[in-house]
């Protein structure tokens, strides 16, 4: 009886632990005016049930856009780390760009609608969901075969591992690309710096000023600095 309950024991704490790998094309494409932006990478999400881990790497792009006469260029980068999920206490941290901060996010979550819809991706049978986060619609696809509450950027809280997601207008896509099991370990890098957090809320405040600043500046040369007011998410409407 002992040895069985030992058994048990060690095949739960191994499944509870177990870490993936995934691979996502991700695109953002959103020239519907001069305040957004575009960019293609590769996104890394090495995840668990409690805890995830993001990093994202640039790919060489050279692409025509809506038929415009200058192709986009992107040149390639290494993999760099983009956010951090504790799942057990609903916080997100990630680094901003512009301005510098170290973000805690801690009101990200998504109210999702599942849907009786499916289809199969990588070989995972997947089922549909729909919700809105920050400013834009979305369609995305889980699996519960990977019964993992977790998936790229912000999308997840759906029963099973997310493994694609669509905007609405077609703006923002991930795509899962390739998924393995692996004994990567998962951690807070942003734990190890010194700064201060600052919520979402205090961010797009702050944000906006860095906008309207760069917005209003004039430089002695003949240079128009364009300054976009949304990512994937939307920080604030023109």
């Amino acid at each position: 009886m002992k040895r069985f309950f030992l058994l048990v024991f060690l095949f739960s704490f191994t499944a509870f632990s177990q870490n993936y790998l995934v691979d996502y094309k991700f695109s953002i494409v959103d020239n519907k005016d001069e305040y957004g932006i575009i960019g293609f990478s590769i996104t890394r999400l090495i995840t668990n049930k409690t805890e995830s881990l993001t990093l994202s790497k640039n790919i060489d792009t050279t692409a025509i856009i809506n038929g415009k006469d200058e192709p986009h260029i992107q040149e390639a980068s290494p993999f760099a780390v983009s956010q951090y999920k504790n799942f057990i206490d609903g916080k997100r941290f990630s680094r901003t760009l512009f301005p510098k901060y170290n973000l805690k996010d801690e009101n990200y979550t998504i109210p999702w609608k599942i849907e009786k819809s499916f289809k199969t991706i990588l070989g995972y049978n997947c089922q549909k969901a729909t919700g809105s986060y920050r400013g834009r619609d979305y369609i995305c696809y889980f699996t519960e075969d990977i019964p993992i509450q977790s998936g790229p950027h912000t999308f997840d809280g759906l029963p099973g591992l997310v493994l694609e997601v669509m905007s609405l207008d077609k703006a923002i896509v991930f795509k899962a690309i390739t998924i393995e099991e692996t004994n990567e370990k998962i951690y807070n890098p942003f734990d190890q710096d010194k700064k201060e957090y600052i919520s979402w809320e205090e961010f797009v405040v702050a944000y906006k000023g860095y906008f309207e600043k760069m917005s209003n500046y004039k430089p002695e040369e003949d240079i128009e600095f364009v300054v976009p007011n949304r990512s994937i998410e939307v920080y604030f409407t023109k």
